[in-house]
């Protein structure tokens, strides 16, 4: 009889949400995180629209700053502001969100492992074997959500069709503007841009491009532009595009499974969706216990059903703004800049669901 119902490789939040959906689903459930302190190394901004504050419990001690809009800085040097009468985001700690999620997951009776390393699993007999550095442990099913650069992915032959780098600086400068700075240039940013979001008591520089020597030149210029030495430095991969995402007696949610808003490159409001939906396929398979690939293809197509147009409007508008000229990019940023098409993007913008309508997280 395995140990667990459910074993999740992953820390993070896609991770802990999976794992404390399980539980309160009446699964067994263990997490297994490879860093000794959760939350930690950093990789993700914490900048959240209003709307994932409906999405579950985030306590007001995990907010560090309030965002009201935003000015976008084309390559030319010309600025739009679109600025709204209500908060549109917040800037949350995430270090301080993952160690309170992973407290909820251990109040729900989840076994929490950090400082454990998962270094080979086997799923091909009747139960799912994971190796670790110290021990084996067993389950009939197994998530991985260990980030983008996923081993349990990597090792199912899974791979992301579409790869960036993002580099974060955090500074000690106190910063309260009540807005962040966006800057798009094809030659500095290609397909994507660096951003400014002020963090009240610090303030993070960033910039997502291709993985190379290049992407690092252009993120150390763009810190010398505001003459930053002194910072906190984080980086990784920014994984996007439709990826496979089941096997037999698996799946994969959050970065290990690509489920990024190719535009922004954030990933905690759909991998909290994609979670959700993991959890009810998980209860499901056991409940039928029906374990094999054939049965959890079901979770593929209903997060598909839930996520998938914002993730292919993305897609394509990515396509189309990579291949834009600096000087078409300035041309946009007149209509941007026109009174309608502000005052619509003012009234109805909203950073995290703009392109598609509000995803859900039921499976019929």
């Amino acid at each position: 009889m395995p140990e667990y119902d459910v074993v999740v490789v992953g820390a993070g939040s896609a991770g802990l949400n999976t794992a404390i959906a399980c539980a309160k689903a009446g699964l067994s459930v263990a997490v297994i995180e490879e860093h000794g302190k959760i939350g930690f190394p950093r990789h993700c901004s914490g900048l959240y629209s209003t709307r994932f504050l409906g999405m579950m419990d985030v306590r007001k001690e995990f907010y560090e700053h309030e965002i009201f809009g935003a000015k976008f800085h084309s390559p030319s040097g010309k600025i739009v502001e679109l600025m709204r009468k209500e908060r549109a985001a917040f800037v949350i700690n995430r270090e301080a969100l993952d160690a309170y999620l992973s407290r909820v997951a251990a109040e729900n009776g989840v076994n929490v492992m950090s400082g454990v390393k998962v270094v080979d699993f086997d799923t091909g007999n009747d139960v799912c074997q994971i190796t670790m550095e110290k021990g084996t442990v067993e389950s009939s099913l197994m998530c991985g959500a260990d980030g983008s650069n996923s081993f349990v992915s990597r090792k199912l032959g899974f791979r992301a069709p579409n790869k960036l780098h993002g580099i974060m600086a955090i500074t000690k400068e106190g910063n309260y503007d009540n807005y962040v700075d966006l800057y798009f240039d094809n030659k500095l940013y290609p397909g994507f841009f660096a951003w400014k979001i002020p963090r009240g008591r610090t303030v993070e520089y960033g910039i997502a491009g291709n993985i190379g020597p290049p992407n690092v030149q252009n993120f150390n210029n763009f810190l010398a532009k505001f003459g930053v030495t002194k910072y906190e430095l984080s980086s990784g991969v920014i994984p996007f595009g439709f990826q496979k995402s089941y096997a037999n007696r698996v799946l994969l949610v959050g970065d290990a499974a690509a489920q990024v808003k190719p535009l922004t490159g954030g990933g905690v409001i759909y991998g909290m969706i994609c979670a959700r939906i993991a959890a009810k396929t998980f209860a499901d398979a056991t409940h039928e216990k029906k374990f094999g690939e054939k049965f959890l293809a079901r979770y593929q197509k209903a997060w598909k059903a839930s996520i998938g147009k914002g993730i292919s409007r993305g897609l394509a508008i990515r396509k189309v703004y990579s291949k834009m000229p600096n000087s078409m990019i300035d041309a946009s940023f007149g209509v941007l800049s026109t009174r309608v098409v502000a005052k619509f993007l003012e009234n109805h913008g909203d950073m995290e669901f703009i392109l598609e309508r509000k995803p859900h997280a039921a499976v019929s």
